[in-house]
């Protein structure tokens, strides 16, 4: 066969070849391309703020109610398919306002974190991180929704005894430090007295009238309850 046979098939490998060349460029190019939502999707969440960071889940103690705390929490990238936790307890999102959710203190809640994981994501227990996860602390206060209406708390730390006065029927309140283990408080006082002690979720338990309680105080976290008494001095010890 002639040269002038073999430059056209010459030719049209080249084509060919070039072709080939150009479509694995563009391939490539394109595959290197990060998907703007695949990458929203799969970035964590991020809180810039909670609003406030101290409440209280609903209050139902015998004369008294206390609706929960509302909450907005502020950030970005929170998704669709958003979970709020406060600890390992699910809270309802009233609103999801992109950048804003809103929800209330779930029944149950207790101090640790407020968490938001978004679809595929979850949290660590008892841990502000996790996979598509973020969080910050929140504190449950049993005393903040009243407006600290029996004046200032006052604290009584464990391995430590105050002596309080109360003029006419008076309450006063008050908390403990963090306590390291099961403590028995007690409680002498020149008169009968009522207590109302509060769990960690806020739930009480009242003493009502009694003379010189005991009451056992759990560990692992600070109790605050209420002391009524009439015209007495009192004795309290951790």
């Amino acid at each position: 066969m002639s040269d002038n046979g073999m430059k056209p098939m010459t030719r049209i490998f080249n084509s060919i070849g070039f072709a080939l060349l150009i479509g694995s460029t563009f391939s490539c190019v394109s595959g290197s391309e990060e998907d703007p939502l695949a990458a929203l999707l799969s970035s964590p969440p991020v809180i810039s703020s909670v609003t406030p960071q101290i409440g209280s889940p609903t209050q139902n103690n015998f004369n008294a109610y206390y609706a929960a705390t509302e909450v907005v929490i502020e950030g970005e990238n929170f998704g669709l398919d958003t979970v709020v936790r406060f600890n390992e307890i699910e809270a309802v999102i009233t609103a999801n306002a992109v950048t804003q959710l809103y929800t209330k203190v779930p029944d149950g809640a207790y101090s640790g974190f407020i968490t938001v994981s978004k679809s595929g994501g979850s949290c660590l227990p008892s841990s502000k991180t996790g996979v598509n996860c973020a969080g910050t602390e929140f504190f449950v206060d049993c005393y903040a929704p009243t407006n600290k209406q029996y004046g200032s708390e006052i604290e009584l730390k464990q391995g430590e005894s105050l002596s309080v006065e109360f003029s006419g029927s008076e309450t006063k309140a008050f908390r403990t430090d963090t306590l390291l283990g099961a403590t028995t408080f007690t409680l002498g006082c020149e008169s009968t007295v009522t207590v109302k002690v509060f769990d960690r979720s806020c739930a009480a338990t009242e003493y009502i009238l009694v003379r010189d309680p005991s009451i056992i105080f759990p560990g692992g976290f600070a109790t605050q309850f209420y002391v009524t008494a009439a015209d007495a001095t009192c004795s309290l010890v951790l």
